[in-house]
């Protein structure tokens, strides 16, 4: 399968943790805290799972960070960020949809989705082989909670809540797609996957995820017991992903998914999570054309304060492929011979663009770009049609 918004690489990325206030106000002897933290990704999409019968059949996909105590570094105060490794934060992984089939209904396939969870560990006295139990109990609730609630998913209910979905925004005024519905039923489905680290107030939820392991006591087995500081869940589904890109040197910073979320365990501890969510896409500065000799069928134009606008870029197609060069690119190329510009006149004749000297900026000689004087107001630059919005670029998934 080609990549494409239906088949792309995505990376998941828990960069760093900012503390405010590190103070265990249970420890006299130091005011700084001790963080360590816990990943988990699932990844729900046609990777791992398949159709059978009414049901899904196959695994989700799984991203666990290693290790426990000191796996992000050591102590930290307030005013002080932290890196998070890759190998603890960071999961690049790959999205597409499960194609189903369901009869009487239109749903053709469920968008994929990955559910983000981080719970932030302060380090005490307990010991590091306890720790690491808590964690692997963490880490099967999880697996169990997951597997349970996908064995549940019926996909004649799915498809037709979907499909009620639908009708019932359309209802309402709001026109969605068939996508963006089993999107949002898919989420309803997956609310007790995200109740384990929601369920309890946001000081005391992994306190009861931890409760719920019947860990005998592994968090207490010292006088100082490790404690949490803060818990963070984010799904990300295949549509919000598929939308965000990271551009080229040169033009745009993209448009990521931004994460920064608050992990607060009050009056204790504070701390903001941050990292980023994207697909593997980009815009490429389309490749020149190989044409000595272009017709130049569309501008973008820059309105000026006066009112008036004024040629900002030159467009057109040479072998069915579009080009576009800038003003100033376009001026360099006239002036060095490398290409040559024009516009179709009257009689289909062929008028050229000449590079004109219009001043200096910074020191340097500056050039608009002319179409010789006649009566014809049609092959005036300015009169040409606008070209298209990412004209000059091509979209790459990668």
């Amino acid at each position: 399968m080609a990549l494409g918004p239906n088949n792309f690489n995505a990376t998941i990325a828990l960069n760093s943790v900012f503390c405010f206030q590190g103070d265990d106000i249970d420890d006299v002897f130091d005011e700084d805290s001790e963080p360590y933290l816990w990943v988990i990704m699932v990844k729900i999409d046609g990777e791992g799972l398949h159709q059978d019968g009414n049901f899904l059949a196959g695994e989700a996909k799984y991203f666990f960070s290693p290790g426990s105590h000191g796996n992000i570094g050591g102590s930290m105060g307030s005013g002080q960020t932290r890196n998070i490794p890759a190998a603890v934060g960071t999961w690049e992984t790959s999205l597409k949809p499960i194609p189903i089939s369901v009869a009487g209904q239109q749903l053709t396939q469920i968008p994929g989705v990955i559910l983000c969870c981080a719970v932030l560990m302060e380090e005490n006295l307990t010991p590091d082989s306890a720790v690491e139990a808590a964690h692997q109990s963490l880490n099967n609730l999880v697996k169990t909670t997951v597997a349970n609630t996908i064995a549940s998913l019926g996909l004649a209910g799915l498809a037709a809540d979907t499909a009620a979905e639908v009708a019932l925004q359309a209802s309402q005024g709001n026109i969605i797609t068939l996508a963006t519905a089993a999107q949002r039923i898919l989420n309803r489905r997956l609310k007790p996957i995200q109740d384990l680290f929601t369920v309890a107030a946001p000081g005391n939820m992994v306190v009861t995820i931890l409760q719920n392991l019947n860990l005998g006591g592994f968090l207490g087995t010292a006088i100082d017991a490790d404690k949490p500081m803060g818990v963070f869940f984010q799904s990300f589904s295949q549509g919000d992903l598929a939308d965000t890109f990271y551009s080229a040197p040169g033009f745009s910073k993209g448009n990521r998914i931004d994460i920064n979320s608050k992990m607060w365990n009050m009056p204790e501890w504070a701390y903001t999570l941050h990292g980023e969510a994207y697909a593997h896409h980009r815009f490429d500065r389309a490749a020149p054309p190989s044409s000595s000799r272009l017709q130049v069928s569309c501008t973008t134009k820059r309105h000026m304060m006066s009112g008036g606008k004024r040629i900002s870029g030159i467009g057109g197609t040479d072998n069915g492929a579009f080009w576009g060069y800038s003003r100033g690119e376009a001026a360099e190329l006239i002036r060095t011979g490398q290409k040559s510009f024009y516009v179709v006149g009257p009689g289909n004749s062929q008028l050229d663009i000449a590079a004109v000297q219009g001043g200096f900026v910074h020191g340097q000689p500056w050039y608009f770009l002319q179409t010789p004087a006649d009566q014809v107001p049609g092959d005036n630059l300015l009169n040409l049609p606008d070209c298209p919005a990412g004209g000059t670029t091509v979209e790459v998934w990668y």
